[in-house]
């Protein structure tokens, strides 16, 4: 059975800020341009802080569960 998820290229790098007291903790991943967009506008939402730039390197991992995000 094909699977509907088309694999993108990931062209897009997504940090993601957690404030805490000590210092800031920032989660970088991998997406498609969709995914990027979908995801930071969801995280902003809940008050999350995140930034979205074309900054990709092949070492990153990609979004968690990227399929939420198209």
């Amino acid at each position: 059975m094909a699977s509907e998820y088309v694999a993108d290229a990931l062209t897009h790098r997504v940090l993601v800020c957690f404030e805490r007291p000590d210092r800031p903790l920032v989660l970088e991943y991998a997406a498609t341009f969709s995914e990027a967009w979908e995801f930071a506008t969801a995280a902003a939402q809940v008050g999350l802080t995140v930034r979205v730039d074309r900054r990709v390197r092949k070492e990153l991992r990609q979004l968690p569960c990227r399929r939420l995000w198209h």
